[in-house]
């Protein structure tokens, strides 16, 4: 059942980067020398996308990715529409804003 889960919520947030890439005209998956996929890269960003819920993973992945791409670092929080994920916004707001990543906010269905 874990697994399932796992595989479900892997599948909806590469489905959202796959929706995302052309507004941030990004290239969707990017592999790396080390076998990592950064979600999105574009000419400026490494963008890690992820659901507000599992903002602390996405601080971590969007530095590393940045590194490796040679890219500014870059987070997407997806928001489910009639969830208040406000507290994990707000959190991770705090961090990029001290650290130096860019945050974008988009709602999902």
């Amino acid at each position: 059942m874990t697994t399932l889960l796992l595989l479900l919520v892997l599948f909806n947030e590469r489905t959202e980067s796959a929706r995302l890439a052309p507004k941030y005209d990004a290239v969707t998956e990017v592999t790396s020398w080390d076998g990592t996929r950064a979600d999105l890269v574009n000419s400026e960003y490494a963008i890690e996308v992820e659901w507000a819920e599992k903002w602390k993973e996405s601080i971590g992945q969007s530095i590393y990715y940045s590194i490796v791409h040679n890219r500014k670092p870059g987070i997407i929080l997806l928001r489910k529409k009639g969830l208040d994920v406000s507290r994990h916004i707000y959190r991770c707001q705090t961090v990029c804003a001290k650290v130096g990543i860019t945050l974008w906010i988009e709602d999902v269905e």
